[in-house]
Parts: C-alpha cells; sequence; structure tokens
C-alpha cells in the first residue's frame, strides 16, 4: 500500500517537468463568459441561489442534474476543475454554462501539478453562473495562506493559494469563498476576515451582498469564522446556523454556508447532492430590497 501510494506521488510530481508552472497571476486570473445571455434583463425582485463545493466535477453528469433541477439564477461553486485529467479535461464551468445556457466565470485557487497535460496546465478554483450579466470581477488572493501544506505534498502537489472569487450578479455582490482546510477556525477567521475588510474597500460596498462557499467552519455555535460574519451585519440564509445541519458527507456540523446583507431570505435549504459530491449543496430564495434601500449603509 505505501509502496502503492509512493509510485502515484512520483507520477504527479512528473507534471513539474512536463506540465507548464504558471505564476500566481496565470492561476487566479478570472475568466470566462460573463455577458453572453441575459443582457437587457431587468433588475430581478427576488434571485434564487445555490452554493456548492462539486467536488472538482468529476460526476459532471450527476452534477448537471442537480444543478437543473434546483433552477437556480445564480450558481455558487467551489471546487470547480479546469482541464484536469481526474474531470475528463473538462473545462467544468464553461460546460456547465453551455448545458444550463447561462454567463459564467471561474478563478483558480491552485495549479493541479500530475493533473494537465504536456504543455497545458490543469486548474481547481470557484465558478460563479448566472442567467443576469455578471461584472466587476474580482479576485481576492488571501494573505494568509497553508503554503507548506499544499505546495510540498508529494501526494497533491499544487501551485497556487485559497481565494474568493467575486463578481456582480442580477443587483448583488457575490464573494464565493472557498476557506482553508488545512487549519484551524481561527486561521479560517482570518481569511473570513480579509473577504470583509476587501468588501468595505469597493465602491458598491452598500450593494445587497452575499458571501456563500465552502467555509469549511467548526461546529458553528463557538465559531470564530461564523461570528466574524455575523458580527459584520451578514445572516444565515437558511436560518439559525443549526449545530445539527450537515451540508458534507463526513462532518455532522455545517462547513457550507450562504450568508447575506441587505437582503431578505424567504426560504432555504440542504438539498440532496445525488451522489455527485461529498458536499450537499445550499439553496436560497432572497428578496432583494429597493435600489433606494441597498445605497442605504
Amino acid at each position: 500500500m505505501h509502496l502503492a501510494l509512493l509510485f502515484f506521488g512520483l507520477l504527479r510530481l512528473v507534471g513539474y517537468g512536463s506540465e507548464p508552472l504558471l505564476a500566481g497571476r496565470d492561476i487566479h486570473r478570472a475568466v470566462g463568459e460573463p455577458t453572453r445571455v441575459g443582457v437587457g434583463l431587468s433588475r430581478p425582485d427576488d434571485l434564487r441561489v445555490v452554493s456548492w463545493n462539486i467536488a472538482r466535477g468529476t460526476r459532471f453528469d450527476k452534477v448537471l442534474n442537480v444543478l437543473v433541477g434546483l433552477d437556480a439564477d445564480v450558481y455558487i461553486l467551489q471546487e470547480v476543475d479546469w482541464a484536469c485529467r481526474r474531470s475528463g479535461n473538462r473545462n467544468i464551468a464553461s460546460d456547465l454554462a453551455d448545458a444550463l445556457n447561462l454567463n459564467w466565470v471561474f478563478a483558480g485557487e491552485f495549479q493541479e501539478i500530475g493533473e494537465g497535460r504536456p504543455g497545458r496546465p490543469a486548474l481547481t478554483g470557484q465558478a460563479i453562473l448566472s442567467r443576469y450579466p455578471i461584472d466587476e470581477i474580482s479576485v481576492l488572493r488571501f494573505e494568509r495562506q497553508a503554503a507548506l501544506r499544499w505546495n510540498l505534498d508529494p501526494f497533491q502537489p499544487r501551485r497556487g493559494g485559497r481565494v474568493a472569487l467575486r463578481a456582480r450578479s442580477g443587483g448583488v455582490v457575490v464573494y464565493n469563498a472557498h476557506i482553508e482546510s488545512a487549519r484551524d477556525d481561527r486561521f479560517r477567521a482570518r481569511q473570513v476576515d480579509e473577504i470583509l475588510a476587501d468588501h468595505v474597500r469597493k465602491p458598491d460596498s452598500a450593494a445587497p451582498l452575499i458571501l456563500a462557499g465552502d467555509l469549511n467552519t467548526g461546529p458553528p455555535q463557538r465559531s470564530p469564522v461564523v461570528q466574524s460574519i455575523v458580527g459584520a451585519g451578514l445572516t444565515d440564509a437558511l436560518g439559525d446556523g443549526s449545530e445539527s445541519r450537515k451540508t458534507s458527507v463526513r462532518h455532522p456540523h455545517p462547513l457550507d454556508w450562504i450568508f447575506v446583507k441587505r437582503l431578505e431570505a424567504d426560504g432555504g435549504d440542504v438539498s440532496d447532492h445525488g451522489k455527485a459530491s461529498d458536499h450537499f449543496p445550499l439553496w436560497a430564495t432572497l428578496t432583494i430590497p429597493s435600489l433606494r434601500a441597498a445605497l442605504v449603509p
């Protein structure tokens, strides 16, 4: 068993010699088709959103079937592969958007060494899909990173780091976050604080806000991650952040969240994952206040 793991690790490391090594700015660059559909649509009164860690999209057809059934306006997806061997060398975000007839943007977290092909690197990261045009797109690379955990791991060698993908669509600002799993909640809270500080600096900081994703939180009643977000005036769109709300296969407490500010939640829940991922999708229906109300801090 140990020899098999060592052999697999060596195969992955071969990628350092055969795949181009990207600079950080290229790994984290936002790309996509943000305005191919829905141009001219009026600002909606309500928005149905889904947040889901799709486990790289390796079970593409199952992921797509779940997303079709959820019928959302905006999909906020984590662990989305780009040109990785394990997911069929697909651009998962683009292929999902094609199938759903949506706009899309993607930003890489990591270059996945050993998952690409000669001359073609592979990435994994976050994506936002929307029936409305997407603009004001930016990528926040966290200053605090678990660099040694990923960059020196022979069994999952990576280059890059954790990021939050920010964009505006359907009248709301969205932060799509995949917070570090390899550290404790105090470390994760500092990454979340970087998101909150980034938002305050933006010219549209008074707009309705969604902060969603796989936050890898500990039990919520004592999580500094949840405390930081709630302390900044955001609320849990699915309710009270129950300890028993299961959003992943392996953890009894929630790891995944949809937090909102200047939005009213009119329903939300955790849905079946269709055996497509080790996480469950979250959905929420959000009412968007009037533009005048949205501009009041």
